[in-house]
């Protein structure tokens, strides 16, 4: 694999090895960080990125995936976020080729970015919300009576993985009986190692969606991809590459997430009874709850293209560089949160003065993550029917729970019992 130089254009293949810290990087920002390595036994996500604002810097560099930038406060992320005309989403893998297709509108800078988002929005307006959320209660019932009466269960086969991605194949119209299928493609092309095996992922859901756009385009319904489809007859369609990505970015973006939400969400509960107590006790307090969990348990690991020069904290960033956003940092910012690895329902900052939450998880600026109404309706629902029907679990004690970090951190694996 070839090994450029850091800051050059990207290479045809991306470059996963190490760089010589470049003459601008002072040493002292230099960190020994890479977000592809495995976790160590007995550690999550957070604590290791804790241990980037530990470094006595705020704006840090490490030689990891070709040289890259890590913001590692919540101030910090919110303006990387905000400020597109300087940090573009053009690039947003690292390292830069890691990607090899653009998926829009998520990796297309304003004012184009708003003509794709156009096709997205009304999938996720509050009268579709509304209708999925009794869609996915009723699959959540389901699912959890199963659990409860196993008396045991592996969440993540089990439960979480199952939930987002049906509900989400629903608004694609895509055959769940396919489930398992379209998550071994999509986690070969998120966490493979190398990248031949990535790409292969990755081809296997692209000629998968051009055919299903391509026959959506013939006879379309009602559903997502045949509005994706329907692009084509947009007076501003510039290729079928932008039909492809933003098929892809549908597809990708519906298998991951949410079920990392749900399983960070009931690991802490498995630990917390007087948390569980508190939700079972004012079942109102849920909404809030969900908002909590989102600010402690933030994800995604993405990059940034640096389209300018640009300094900040001491540190100066230069044009064609790339800065990684490592929002799980924002939600154990100890500068933004008052005691900010604990669970506080009643937190007085979690909300502005207008009701917004404060957290970064979903996003600011115009890429605000479209689907958060839809995933803060599936968490809800899972804290009012799981508690319900299960108000005594635990972590099972003879089985470790395994996390990974990646581009998208979560939980592998995690065994519950069920019973006080």
């Amino acid at each position: 694999m070839s090994q450029t130089a850091y800051g050059s254009q990207p290479a045809a293949e991306p470059n996963y090895g190490k760089v010589e810290r470049p003459p601008h990087v002072a040493p002292e920002l230099v960190v020994d960080f890479n977000y592809r390595d495995p976790i160590p036994p007995g550690e999550d996500n957070y604590i290791v990125l804790s241990r980037l604002q530990q470094q006595g810097h705020d704006v840090l560099w490490t030689p990891h995936n070709g040289g890259h930038w890590i913001v590692t406060r919540g101030e910090d992320i919110r303006w990387v976020q905000e400020n597109y005309q300087i940090f573009s989403h053009e690039v947003f893998n690292i390292p830069r080729g890691m990607s090899r297709i653009i998926m829009p509108p998520l990796t297309v800078d304003p004012p184009l970015h708003a003509r794709y988002r156009a096709v997205f929005n009304p999938y996720f307006q509050p009268s579709k919300v509304a209708a999925m959320r009794e869609k996915a209660r009723g699959l959540a019932i389901e699912l959890i009576e199963k659990i409860r009466k196993q008396g045991c269960c592996e969440l993540i086969s089990e439960f979480s993985s199952i939930l987002p991605v049906i509900m989400f194949l629903g608004i694609v119209d895509l055959p769940v009986e396919r489930r398992q299928e379209f998550l071994a493609w999509g986690h070969q092309f998120s966490f493979a190692k190398e990248q031949k095996d990535r790409d292969a992922g990755l081809g296997k859901v692209l000629s998968y969606l051009n055919q299903v756009t391509q026959q959506r385009f013939e006879k379309p319904g009602d559903d997502l991809l045949s509005a994706i489809a329907g692009w084509r007859n947009n007076p501003r369609f510039n290729g079928e590459a932008e039909v492809t990505g933003m098929a892809a970015l549908i597809f990708f973006g519906g298998l991951d997430t949410v079920n990392a939400a749900i399983s960070f969400m009931l690991r802490h509960l498995a630990q917390s009874p007087a948390h569980r107590q508190r939700i079972i006790d004012d079942p109102a307090i849920i909404p809030r709850a969900v908002e909590e969990y989102l600010r402690r348990h933030g994800l995604s690991n993405t990059g940034r293209l640096i389209l300018e020069d640009v300094e900040r904290k001491g540190a100066t960033m230069k044009a064609d560089e790339m800065i990684m956003v490592p929002i799980g940092c924002s939600g154990i910012d100890n500068r933004l949160y008052n005691n900010a690895w604990d669970i506080d329902y009643d937190r007085p900052e979690l909300l502005s003065d207008r009701g917004v939450p404060t957290h970064n998880t979903f996003g600011n600026g115009p890429h605000k993550c479209v689907g958060a109404p839809l995933a803060r309706a599936e968490m809800q629902i899972v804290l009012e029917e799981w508690l319900k029907r299960i108000p005594n679990f635990r972590l099972d004690p003879d089985k470790p729970i395994r996390v990974h970090m990646d581009s998208v951190p979560g939980i592998d694996e995690m065994h519950l019992l069920i019973g006080a």
